[in-house]
C-alpha cells in the first residue's frame, strides 16, 4: 500500500509516516520507483505506534516499547524494558498532575481573593 492510502487508512499525516521512518520505527519496502509500500506488519506498527503515542508515551520510549506492545490485547508482553518505561512514564504523570493540583489551587485562592475583596469593595 502507498504512502497517501496509509495516510487516510491510519489518519496520521505522510510527513509524521515520514517522521516515523526517519526515528526508525517504521521500515516500509521501497518499490522500483522508490516508492514506500507499507505492509500489513507496518500499518499494524503504525496503529501501536499512535495507541502508545495517544497514552503520553513519546517517540523515543515508543521505539523501544514497540517490540514489547501486544496490539490485540494492547498491553505489553513481559519486557523488562517496556515495564521500566511505563513505570517511569507514571512518575512523570503523577508528577505533573501534582503541579497542575499546585497551580488550580493557587488560581482558585487567588479567585475567591479577588471574589471577597469583590464583595467588600460593594459592601461598602
Amino acid at each position: 500500500m502507498n504512502l497517501a492510502k496509509v495516510s487516510a487508512l491510519t489518519q496520521v499525516s505522510p510527513r509524521m509516516l515520514r517522521y516515523y521512518e526517519e526515528l526508525g520505527l517504521l521500515n516500509p519496502k521501497r518499490c522500483d520507483n522508490n516508492y514506500r509500500s507499507y505492509s500489513d506488519h507496518d500499518i499494524e506498527c503504525i496503529t501501536k505506534i499512535k495507541i502508545l503515542n495517544d497514552a503520553g508515551m513519546n517517540l523515543k520510549a515508543i521505539h523501544w516499547l514497540l517490540p514489547c506492545f501486544d496490539l490485540d490485547s494492547q498491553s505489553f508482553k513481559l519486557c523488562r524494558i517496556a515495564n521500566e518505561l511505563v513505570e517511569q512514564e507514571l512518575l512523570l504523570i503523577a508528577d505533573k498532575l501534582q503541579q497542575l493540583q499546585q497551580s488550580q489551587a493557587l488560581l482558585q485562592s487567588f479567585l475567591a481573593k479577588s471574589k471577597q475583596l469583590q464583595a467588600e469593595i460593594e459592601a461598602r
